[in-house]
């Protein structure tokens, strides 16, 4: 996984302490770490770039522009990224709100807390959502890779069944879509036309998957072996996981 973090501090053995603590946590981890150090808030604004940089260290008090609003241009350009304040006083804490800050960090932290910080946020990153954006007459619905149970062609339309109970009737090609959730290893093209989220398969029955909604889908015959290896593989692997 690639990890960027950006360190905004104006004090430098501050900048220098946390950019020790964060390689040293990471040093540990399967994560390739692209760490950047700014001195000023003006400097790393420049520098910002949106959908790149995931977390954020800023310091609130520093000359110039301030931490805080430095984080209010930063989420007019990104609603993602992860803001952590490094602070002296928890006074601050009220005027940062509007910002949506992931956590503070009060100077100076102990390295537990900085631990537990970094812990969180990995696990807040892991579970950031993919979606897929489906396009129906008139309209596109941005779905949540989560939700789609599984697509369907039928015809001259294709079918999107939701875990919810929807099912969106998309003017996007069967093949389309295919694509779109190639590189998801929990999409799993199980017969002509079918393809099925694994997460909602309830159980495979001989030949055929059962899903949660109580939907089924038979597997092709053809290399029908193969299919029922890769959702025995895949769900090992999910159970491993947890």
């Amino acid at each position: 996984m690639d990890l960027h973090i950006d360190i905004v501090d104006d004090l430098a053995s501050d900048r220098e302490r946390l950019a020790k603590d964060l390689r040293e946590y990471f040093d540990q981890r399967p994560i390739n770490l692209d760490l950047r150090e700014y001195e000023s808030a003006e400097q790393a604004l420049v520098a910002f770039e949106a959908g790149k940089t995931q977390v954020m260290f800023l310091d609130i008090c520093m000359d110039g522009m301030s931490g805080i609003q430095l984080a209010e241009r930063i989420r007019q350009a990104d609603q993602r990224v992860l803001i952590i304040f490094l602070t002296t006083s928890p006074e601050y804490a009220f005027d940062a709100f509007p910002v949506h800050p992931f956590d503070y960090l009060m100077k100076p932290y102990e390295v537990e807390r900085l631990h537990a910080v970094l812990s969180e946020a990995m696990r807040a990153l892991e579970m950031e959502e993919q979606t897929i954006a489906i396009r129906v007459p008139r309209d596109t619905h941005e779905v949540p890779l989560s939700k789609l149970c599984a697509i369907e062609s039928r015809g001259h339309s294709v079918e999107v069944h939701l875990t919810d109970g929807q099912t969106l009737r998309s003017i996007m090609t069967f093949a389309e879509i295919e694509k779109l959730l190639a590189d998801d290893a929990r999409f799993l093209r199980c017969n002509r036309g079918v393809i099925v989220n694994m997460d909602q398969v309830l159980r495979l029955d001989r030949d055929m998957f059962k899903m949660r909604d109580g939907t089924i889908f038979p597997l092709r015959v053809r290399n029908r072996a193969a299919l029922i290896s890769q959702f025995s593989q895949y769900t090992i692997s999910k159970m491993e996981r947890a």
